[in-house]
């Protein structure tokens, strides 16, 4: 192809690279302590791809009838309290090993003007958080884990929270019955402070829309500090505790279409869905009895791994994980389903 002269100007006589920009790079990898999955989920660390753990019934340390089978009188034989075994059931944990690889060729990382390496190994970890988060989100709103009891049907039970008003209540009524059902079927070991409200982007802002929320907000008296920024709000505008519960707004985004194909992005979590769980203590879960909702048993997590194949001139990275997710305590959660209405 013949190349046309040009005349020298202030555009033509350098070849453009990326120093103008001292190597300015738009990245959208986002960083993985930024996932929200570790605010309603507990990780316990495991051994063994396959194990067990014990749920027990939890019905004889709360039992208490009339008092007289407790009673011992003297001179008799003292109960032997055969009525106070409690049942239990042993349930198997599997995990799953998962690896996020990608190839880089020698040419191309040695001549990148940035580097390769650290960028796609952040890329990768983006990656293997949002696979996590997935499974997480599918793993809680899965209404099969939870006794009949537990899943609401938001808006046939109560009303549509986009419609609620503040003299109709329904956001109020649906959280204060789902907390006061998981208190009495936990009995009283879950306590309130323990609990959250983990909803989607998408349903934060059409809570904001509801006339309940609007009023809750204004009778608020720190909702002047709110408003003008003197004090932090929860996300979206909503308060950080909405009906005594701690507010999560699960933000996550994934991409749904394949590579070359028309770019499509959807949320993590679906709108129209919410779960109320119990997440007490610490990101990583102690042996002992558990009142988590749902637990990542984890085997291993986050393993950056670099490998050099000098033969074939290439470098081959990856982050491998091997967990899964479960439901392990599912009388202390409520899943809500059918929030708001199609208007």
């Amino acid at each position: 192809m013949a190349i046309t002269p040009q005349y020298p100007s202030g555009y033509n006589t350098y070849v453009p690279n990326t120093q103008a920009t001292n190597n300015l790079i738009i990245d959208f990898a986002r960083n993985i302590d930024q996932f929200k999955l570790n605010q309603y989920t507990q990780t316990i660390k495991v051994s063994e791809n396959v194990g067990m753990y014990t749920r027990m019934t939890n019905e004889v340390c709360s039992r208490f009838l009339n008092g007289n089978d407790s009673v011992w009188a003297d001179a008799t034989e003292r109960p032997l309290g055969n009525q106070n075994l409690e049942s239990f059931a042993n349930e198997t944990y599997r995990t799953i090993r998962r690896t996020f690889p990608v190839t880089l060729g020698y040419l191309a990382s040695q001549q990148a003007s940035w580097n390769m390496t650290a960028q796609y190994q952040r890329i990768l970890g983006t990656q293997a958080m949002t696979a996590r988060s997935c499974l997480v989100v599918d793993a809680l709103l899965d209404a099969s884990a939870y006794d009949a009891s537990h899943v609401f049907n938001v808006t046939t039970k109560y009303g549509a929270w986009n419609e609620s008003l503040t003299a109709s209540g329904y956001i109020k009524q649906t959280i204060y019955d789902a907390v006061n059902t998981i208190l009495k079927d936990t009995l009283g070991c879950v306590q309130q402070k323990d609990l959250m409200l983990v909803i989607s982007a998408e349903a934060a802002a059409k809570l904001m829309q509801s006339q309940e929320i609007v009023d809750y907000i204004k009778g608020s008296p720190d909702a002047w500090k709110m408003t003008t920024g003197q004090l932090a709000s929860g996300p979206y505008g909503l308060p950080e505790t909405l009906y005594g519960l701690k507010v999560v707004v699960e933000d996550g985004v994934k991409v749904t279409s394949k590579k070359g194909s028309a770019r499509a992005t959807d949320w993590l979590w679906p709108k129209d869905k919410a779960v109320i769980v119990s997440r007490p203590g610490g990101i990583t879960g102690m042996q002992g009895p558990n009142f988590s909702t749902c637990v990542i048993f984890a085997r291993e997590e986050m393993t950056a791994e670099t490998f050099d194949d000098a033969k074939n001139r290439r470098t081959i990275l990856s982050v491998t994980e091997d967990y899964c997710a479960k439901v392990i305590a599912p009388v202390s959660g409520v899943v809500l389903t059918n929030l708001f209405s199609a208007s």
